[in-house]
């Protein structure tokens, strides 16, 4: 088993894009084992790095970091984020209206990326946030407090959302206002603008196969789920053949790998992040927890 003092973690909040399968909530940790067990001079790889909450965790503690992921779309949607500031973060949150329009685009830009992403239920880019009935009232309140207050955390402070559930009383979930907290997320990427001056992102798109040739690396990997995708459906990632290569390219490198669970009895687990369990659609909590897997024995 891998060792983690958590008093040596990092202090301040995770950062990284809200995405699917995001690792945002135990990146904090996940770094803090890679250097408590493994040290600080090796590179790391976020081979399949989504929403850059590893490569971010990775920058941040001054660590050497390739960040890559199939998806050129969500690789270009986090150099634009840390590109930008407070001002156009604002710009991404959208009605319903505005959603749909952009989802039937047949070209879309890499700011029409973030505002599916950022506007949808479960960061999906397919159903907007709120439902028809309420949609239009929680865009308009949260346009409100950023236009009025300028905040997009501490906004259960404000005035205008004070008035607003005591004229709405109804609206249970009011208090959620989730475009703020997915917007609040992407504005806490902003800390990474200096450190894009450093040229330490190194993005790229390819298949992981494309690293069978690294060596003496550290490799943090994170693929689809193994039979199911995030929405509880059968994908076609080979899973098989993904553990056939890690097995492989671990006998020259570290490799950890991120899941549930992995069939492949060349593995084993070697940390268990017991309280991050993963919630599916609809927002139902699974019972099973995010782990780290790394080879049993690559010597036999």
């Amino acid at each position: 088993m891998l060792k983690l003092d958590e008093k040596r973690i990092r202090k301040g909040r995770p950062i990284g894009l809200p995405y699917q399968g995001s690792k945002k909530k135990i990146s904090k940790k996940i770094i803090e084992i890679i250097k408590q067990n493994f040290g600080t001079t090796k590179p790391i790889y976020d081979i399949f790095g989504g929403g850059g909450a590893i490569t971010a965790e990775c920058i941040l503690n001054g660590l050497e970091v390739y960040y890559n992921d199939l998806d050129k779309d969500i690789t270009n949607a986090f150099e634009r984020v840390i590109s930008q500031d407070r001002e156009w973060i604002k710009t991404l949150i959208i009605s319903r209206d505005e959603f749909f329009e952009i989802k039937a685009k047949e070209n879309k830009t890499t700011d029409d990326f973030l505002k599916l992403l950022v506007n949808s239920f479960g960061n999906n880019k397919l159903r907007y946030l709120y439902n028809k009935e309420i949609s239009d009232l929680k865009y308009n309140l949260a346009k409100e407090i950023i236009e009025k207050h300028n905040v997009f955390s501490g906004y259960k402070q404000t005035e205008t959302y004070k008035r607003s559930i005591e004229k709405y009383e109804r609206l249970e979930q009011l208090e959620r206002l989730e475009q703020l907290e997915q917007l609040q997320q992407l504005q806490q990427v902003d800390r990474l603008q200096q450190l894009q001056q450093l040229n330490k992102i190194k993005a790229t798109n390819k298949s992981y196969h494309d690293f069978s040739e690294v060596s003496g690396a550290i490799l943090y990997l994170d693929p689809p789920y193994e039979g199911t995708n995030q929405d509880g459906y059968i994908n076609s990632f080979d899973s098989q053949e993904f553990y056939d290569w890690a097995f492989e390219i671990a006998k020259t490198n570290i490799v950890i790998i991120s899941s549930y669970s992995i069939s492949d009895e060349r593995f084993e687990v070697v940390y268990s992040f017991d309280k991050a369990h993963r919630t599916i659609q609809g927002g139902t909590r699974n019972d099973k927890c995010e782990k780290l897997f790394m080879v049993k024995d690559i010597s036999n």
